[in-house]
């Protein structure tokens, strides 16, 4: 098995956790027939470590799902983010308007 994907991270105590990705290729069996790849998923919390294999199609799947949600998070986090500075720009552009109004009172007492 080849390792293809390793995220590591640190809890707040400072014990290491990975992820790993490891992949086995297709390959022929003993009465050759072709045979495909398996993907296997493993989580270790530095004194456990699981693995989780996945056939093809669920290796598929899992990829398909991931990136539906990635781009549904994007277009939200943009959504919000242009939200947020059309919201600044607005209170913005009402404190200057309440600034040239009182620039305004300020020049019609001097008159």
């Amino acid at each position: 098995m080849k390792r293809i994907l390793r995220i590591p991270r640190f809890t707040k105590d400072g014990k290491p956790k990975t992820l790993e990705l490891l992949v086995d290729s297709a390959s022929i069996n003993d009465k050759g027939f072709a045979q495909e790849a398996k993907f296997l998923l493993v989580i270790d919390d530095g004194n456990n470590r699981v693995g989780f294999q996945l056939t093809t199609a669920e290796a598929s799947l899992l990829y398909h799902r991931l990136g539906y949600a990635l781009n549904e998070a994007s277009k939200e986090y943009i959504e919000m983010e242009e939200k947020s500075k059309k919201n600044y720009e607005e209170k913005k552009g009402s404190k200057k308007s309440e600034e040239e109004e009182d620039f305004s009172d300020l020049m019609d007492e001097e008159e």
